[in-house]
């Protein structure tokens, strides 16, 4: 099955490095109904995941727009849903080494 993984861990494979002379790069978050997989600029990616800890990570301009058009996203009872598995550190750096020990793709 698919799952979602922090890029950061996937830092032990092969070719995989923080690049450190780069241009600014612009984030633009797309927010849907639910959490989504999509694809940009040929790369699936996530749309904005709406949990309590990844809201918190915005801005607090962003963070209030987005609960003044989603009041249900503040509430104890909200819970979201992710669109593949979120895994956790530990988990990933184990799978990750599983896909190394395997030779296969982390993305078919």
């Amino acid at each position: 099955s698919e799952v979602l993984v922090p890029a950061r861990q996937l830092l032990q494979l092969p070719g995989v490095d923080i690049a450190e002379e780069v241009q600014p790069v612009v984030y633009f978050h797309l927010l849907f109904d639910r959490h989504e997989v999509i694809f940009a600029n040929g790369a699936e990616t996530e749309s904005l995941y709406t949990g309590p800890e990844a809201l918190k990570a915005l801005p607090c301009a962003a963070r209030e727009e987005i609960l003044t058009l989603f009041p249900e996203l503040a509430t104890r009872s909200y819970a979201p849903s992710a669109a593949r598995v979120l895994v956790s550190g530990h988990q990933a750096r184990k799978l990750t080494v599983r896909h190394i020990q395997n030779r296969k793709p982390l993305v078919a």
